[in-house]
This record gives C-alpha cells, structure tokens and sequence, in this order.
C-alpha cells in the first residue's frame, strides 16, 4: 500500500506543479512532497497505535515532533528551555493522562512584538480492539496532516530572512478529548494573548474531492478580517478559500482555534447564542480553522491511513498560506468584524 500511495503522490505532483508556489524551483517542490510524504507515513502508521493521548506512542511522537522542528530551524519559545507544555489531560470517563503540546518559535526579525500561531492537533482516539479487521484509528486526515501541513508551512517561511509577525508553531495534544491541549495553552500562555494577532489551525486537509483540488475552506469566514486577506492572496496562487462549510455544523467551535477565539465564552454564553439568538460580548483574538475535507466517509474511521492523503496537494496548500503569510505587511491588523451571534473584543 506504501509503494501505491508513494506512486499516485509522484504522479499527483506533476499535475501539482502549475500551482506550487512562484519563485521555488521544481527540486523545491519534490523534496517538500518527498519530506510530506515521509512525514505523515510516520505519524499515520500502525506502529503509532492511533496517537492516543496518555500512551507510550504519543511520548514517543512528541519527540518526534521536536527533532522536526529542531530540523526545520523552529527555536523554544523565548523564556522557556523546552518544546513542551506538559499537562495534566482528562479522559471522557475523567482518568488523568500525562500530555503536552509542542511548541515551536519562529522570531520575525523584525521590530514588531507580535505572533501569529499555526498549529494543529497530533492526537487521535487510538485502537479499538472490539473491531473486527482493522483496529486502528490511524488518524492520517484527522490531523496528522494538519501537522504535516503545520511543518511545511514552517520550513517554507525559515527560508525567509524576515518576517511580518513572530510565529508560534503548535501541536496539540487531547484535542480528541475535548480541545483540552489548545486550552491549556490559552490559560497558561507562552506569550502574551494580547500580543497575538491571529492564527489558524490546519484542521482535516489531506482528503480533497477530485473536483475540489486546490480548494480549501476556512471557519468563522464572517467574523474577522483575515478570511478576505487569505482568500485574495491564494486567489493569486490559483487556490480557492470558500466559507465555512456549513455553519450549522458549528466547525468554528470544534477545532484548537476556539479557545483563543473564546476566551471568556462558557457553554451557556454559546447555548444563548446559538437556541436563543441572543448576541453575546465575547473576549478573544481572531482564530480561525482552515480545512478542506468536505464530509468524506474516511473521518473517525480505521482506514483514514495514509494511503489515502493527497500529499501534493497538502504541500501545495500549506505553502500558498506561507506565502501569503509571508507577503503581509508588518503593520497589517486582523481586526473582528460586526456579526449578528458575537461581539468580540480583544484581550488587554
């Protein structure tokens, strides 16, 4: 199955290569798909037991991560010795869980104080031993690529000699228990939260339809300005930003964005909202989740593997979004807009 994804992956890229970034040569292109390629065979492989947040896998996946962002050139966050956050997860049944996310820093080499994060969750739900045939939640697609997509993104801006904002690559832990590692990085901040400009989450973004390539998707499209910033700059790389998928779903609150862009929000703030069409005074900073599964069976399954990951197409979307990140300007504010559910404030 390897040497079949390994094949459809080098034959995608050469349909992939009139979208790739302007300006990186094709050698460029192939070891980033070469590297993708390697990268999510690791995390989605069976060895890795599904990722489960608390097992002697996800230890060992950490450490994993790190020597990436060691190789990618991503630094510790100033003032900290390590690339974890460790933390104390809850299962749904309430057993603690040794966890942490892994943090990485990218300075901008520029005058300005603020980050932008990117980041995605390297967890999944583990095996289920009460299945017959295949047992392992592999969790290529859910997130694996997300991370995947968080690394190539990182290593297309290290390249750079400056940029707009500091960035903050991050992978979460416990998002399958309920978004516990993005929260804990909310409550015990590494940096500032009023320092942070904005961010996404690569959520889901190694699956596209045959019809939808070069075409993602991103929550909360109503609610800040950096949807309309990002959908111009891809327009000019040939990719397509829609709005959020269906937003009766609720994705913008099911991903590690919400808990930046909720920082006050409890559970009845989002019931009055969404039952009783009641606004509500909302604390947070403009994070969004960007996506391109379009409601593919494979989500939650056992055979959400890697075989199924349109990697040159992941490559391809994680570098636009370096580049456009890249080509902001130092001074650009992401601002919340006027919408009929939330009125947002900023941190102080």
């Amino acid at each position: 199955m390897k040497t079949l994804h390994t094949f459809i992956a080098s034959f995608t890229l050469l349909l992939a290569t009139n979208t790739a970034l302007a300006g990186s040569s094709e050698s460029d292109v192939s070891d980033n798909v070469e590297l993708a390629d390697a990268w999510m065979n690791y995390l989605a492989a069976d060895e890795r037991q599904g990722r489960k947040t608390g097992s002697s896998d996800n230890l060992q996946v950490q450490q994993w991560i790190i020597q990436r962002f060691k190789d990618i050139g991503l630094q510790t966050v100033p003032g900290q010795d390590s690339y974890l956050q460790k933390f104390t997860a809850h299962s749904r049944q309430g057993e603690p869980l040794q966890a942490a996310n892994v943090i990485g820093y990218l300075p901008c080499s520029c005058e300005s104080d603020r980050y932008f994060i990117v980041g995605a969750h390297y967890d999944h739900v583990g095996v289920n031993t009460k299945l017959e045939g295949d047992q392992i939640f592999n969790g290529a697609d859910d997130d694996a690529s997300g991370v995947v997509a968080s690394m190539i993104f990182a290593k297309t801006l290290a390249q750079y000699e400056q940029l707009p904002f500091n960035l903050i690559i991050a992978a979460w832990d416990a998002e399958e228990m309920g978004l516990q590692g993005s929260k804990y990085f909310a409550q015990n901040p590494w940096i500032p939260l009023n320092k942070i400009e904005s961010g996404f989450m690569f959520e889901l973004v190694g699956v596209p339809l045959e019809d939808k390539l070069n075409s993602a998707w991103m929550t909360g499209d109503k609610y800040s300005t950096l949807y309309p910033l990002l959908k111009a700059e891809l327009e000019k790389q040939g990719w397509a930003l829609d709005p959020v998928l269906d937003p009766k779903m609720g994705l913008f609150f099911r991903s590690d964005n919400a808990p930046f862009a909720l920082l006050d929000a409890d559970d009845d703030t989002l019931r009055n909202v969404f039952q009783n069409k009641e606004k509500a005074k909302v604390t947070g900073i403009p994070m969004h989740a960007i996506s391109v599964w379009r409601g593919q069976g494979h989500y939650h399954q056992p055979h959400d593997d890697a075989s199924i990951i349109n990697i040159p197409n992941l490559v391809s979307l994680a570098e636009a979004l370096g580049k456009a990140f890249q080509g902001m300007s130092s001074d650009t504010s992401i601002e919340w807009l006027d919408n009929s559910q939330f009125e947002f404030t900023r941190p102080q």
